[in-house]
């Protein structure tokens, strides 16, 4: 599998930034969990630079996660090539309730212009 470093293009100062890898983001990938635990230089850092960084982190991981909601959908149509795009949605929604997964409202649009 190919690694995707995301960043988002609509960042004012992304032009020359140099991103170096923060230690803090764990997964224990058997039971597709996640937590955070950032170090002491992270949280060593100005609150304000703090939170600009994390809502950077929040957008990109946003961002990840929808390809792969919209990857899941792929997956349903696959198996279910003539079923109406509503009904696969319906599928979908169902498999991210029994995985305890937040399903935006806004993803059928989404999915349209996939």
């Amino acid at each position: 599998m190919t690694s995707v470093f995301s960043m988002l293009d609509d960042q004012e100062d992304a032009c020359g930034a140099f991103h170096l890898p923060v230690q803090g983001l764990f997964a224990d990938l058997e039971r597709a969990q996640g937590s955070v635990s950032l170090d002491d230089e992270f949280l060593s850092m100005p609150p304000e630079a703090q939170a600009a960084i994390l809502q950077d982190w929040q957008r990109a991981l946003e961002a990840t996660r929808r390809r792969a909601l919209i990857r899941m959908f792929a997956e349903i149509s696959d198996r279910l090539p003539q079923a109406p795009i509503s009904v696969r949605w319906q599928r979908l929604r169902e498999r991210c309730e029994r995985l305890g997964l937040e399903c935006p409202a806004e993803l059928p649009v989404l999915l349209g212009a996939a």
